[in-house]
């Protein structure tokens, strides 16, 4: 009977954990250069229930800031193949941290079960070390289903490497549908290369 019920309680922790892991979101790897902006995608796995709601607040590390229009407001950008009849609120805080709230007044869920919600620009710093450092989530993370249950996350990290290199580059893009299109880090197509990295018929250009 001991033995039967410690089976059950494991089961009911892996059961937990695996909730956990199938609702959450996360942040991929992400490469700027000292100076540079670079746009950082949240992807939201919700392979256990559809969820409605997405609220976190990301902190990023010494060397890199939010980037943010002329009136304040960060530059952020919600996936539209995600997102149906939601809105998305963000804000940076005093202590430099972007608070993010995606949410939907009608309760429709976010498209899918795995990908991109939204993206939120960042700066590196002239003088930013080079190298990897860690973008997190500070406290904990709300995701909510259509059901109104709550799911919660804490310590969600992703990577960003600050580099000097531009030749050393590492990311995924489209395949350009022409040699003259051109792209910029985050796989947009973009009328004009001004300053920064793009990427014309497959190749990295810098443009300085």
């Amino acid at each position: 009977m001991k033995k039967l019920f410690t089976l059950l309680l494991l089961s009911l922790v892996c059961c937990a954990v695996r909730s956990a892991d199938d609702n959450t979101f996360y942040f991929p790897d992400a490469i700027v250069m000292p100076g540079q902006t670079t746009d950082i995608g949240l992807y939201v796995r919700n392979t256990a229930t559809d969820l409605t709601c997405l609220e976190a607040e990301v902190r990023l590390p010494e060397g890199l800031s939010f980037v943010v229009d002329e009136e304040g407001n960060p530059m952020t950008s919600l996936c539209r193949n995600r997102i149906q009849g939601h809105e998305l609120l963000a804000n940076v805080l005093d202590d430099g941290s972007l608070k993010l709230l995606v949410s939907s007044i009608d309760g429709n869920p976010f498209s899918g079960d795995d990908g991109l919600i939204l993206t939120f620009r960042v700066q590196a710093a002239e003088g930013a070390p080079v190298g990897e450092c860690s973008i997190e989530s500070a406290g904990e993370s709300l995701l909510v289903d259509a059901e109104a249950e709550a799911y919660y996350a804490s310590g969600v990290k992703g990577i960003v490497l600050i580099t000097d290199d531009a030749t050393g580059l590492q990311q995924s893009i489209p395949a350009p549908d022409s040699s003259e299109d051109i792209y910029d880090l985050s796989g947009r197509k973009v009328t004009r290369a001004n300053k920064g990295i793009f990427i014309r018929a497959g190749k990295k250009e810098l443009h300085k």
